[in-house]
């Protein structure tokens, strides 16, 4: 009999593994789409004046997502302005120093609002996190944002 997604068994292990390669792809064709939009040409094409920069190369970057972390290569480039002034590119869909989706912070929040301990976080989702790094330095950063969106709600 073939194994299947409700055996717990490979088959799990591998349509896990499917997803996470596609949400992979997923990502890092939205991120050269982004790229693509903001030097105004494709990879390799050739257009006059209208580039506004030129890649170079791509960088690794581990992210945390909520089918656990995933490696990506994110696209870099060199953008220039009206003024002549050349800076690295940043996407907006995933900013410079993002590791987490928003619905791993929001696990993190509510994992902790329920009364769990910074320290006992890890363990609380380690199946969420699968082997992905969590410091508490980026748990109390995610309970200070809280914090910040707190103060103003209070008060009204």
């Amino acid at each position: 009999m073939a194994s299947d997604s409700r055996d717990g068994g490979a088959g799990k292990a591998t349509l896990e593994g499917l997803m996470r390669e596609r949400i992979r792809a997923m990502i890092e064709a939205i991120a050269d789409e982004e790229l693509e939009a903001a030097l105004g040409a494709a990879r390799s094409q050739r257009v006059g004046a209208v580039r506004a920069g030129y890649r170079h190369g791509k960088r690794e970057r581990r992210l945390s997502t909520s089918l656990g972390a995933t490696t990506i290569a994110m696209p870099r480039a060199r953008i220039e302005d009206a003024q002549g002034h050349s800076r690295e590119w940043q996407g907006r869909m995933i900013p410079r120093y993002q590791r987490r989706t928003e619905r791993v912070d929001a696990a993190i929040l509510g994992v902790y609002l329920s009364g769990t301990n910074t320290r006992g976080l890890r363990g609380a989702l380690s199946p969420l996190l699968r082997g992905a790094p969590l410091s508490k330095d980026a748990v109390s950063r995610l309970v200070g944002r809280l914090r910040e969106d707190f103060e103003p709600w209070c008060q009204t």
